[in-house]
């Protein structure tokens, strides 16, 4: 079962060795307006049923993160549903929902790994659980292929609410601030300020 293993914020702080530290993580973040097309694939997703979170993953998830990667496609990849594995005996694999490289557009995902989403249907806590435990699982990876990196971020997603993590050395950051979807320039505001950092 890999990474749906970690189901719970206790439980994964646990098994990873990892202190939770809840702050705000982006005091100051400049607003970035969607564009015309993502705003149209928003409201057409509106008008279709949102029951789960395939379609949510699909029809407000997968556009947004999508332009953001095409505003950086010469420096990032997104990739969807790739496996990351990276030590089954401590259930680090299994496919990911989203995470975005720091490597121009290439078929095979190549370290490092910049940023994990995470989708669930409305457990919250599931999905940060789980998206932590990809946090750790790439911050191995990249130090295993020798492109090691000070931080990951995360980021877990019902659709509507938005809740974004960094994961340094042993330390998981919680932002005690949630983003909601009909603030939709302050949530791709984030996303542009996590990239730049690594840019």
């Amino acid at each position: 079962m890999g990474y749906s293993n970690y189901k719970s914020l206790r439980q994964t702080l646990k098994k990873l060795a990892l202190e939770e530290i809840d702050v705000n993580l982006f005091p100051n973040i400049n607003l970035v307006q969607p564009s015309a097309w993502l705003v149209e694939a928003l409201s057409m997703a509106k008008r279709m049923p949102l029951t789960n979170e395939k379609s949510k993953s699909e029809r407000i998830i997968s556009p947004i993160l999508s332009e953001i990667a095409l505003q950086y496609e010469s420096q990032i990849t997104l990739f969807s549903g790739e496996d990351l594995p990276v030590d089954t005996e401590r259930d680090l694999s299994g496919e990911c929902d989203f995470f975005f490289a720091k490597h121009a557009k290439k078929n095979v995902m190549q370290a490092p790994i910049i940023t994990l989403v995470e989708a669930k249907d409305e457990n919250f806590e599931y999905g940060q659980a789980q998206c932590i435990a990809q946090m750790y699982a790439a911050q191995r990876f990249n130090e295993q292929e020798g492109k090691d990196i000070p931080y990951i971020y995360g980021c877990a997603v019902t659709g509507d609410v938005w809740k974004f993590l960094r994961l340094e050395k042993a330390q998981i950051f919680i932002d005690n601030e949630n983003y909601y979807l009909d603030n939709l320039p302050k949530i791709l505001g984030v996303f542009h300020q996590i990239i730049q950092l690594y840019l």
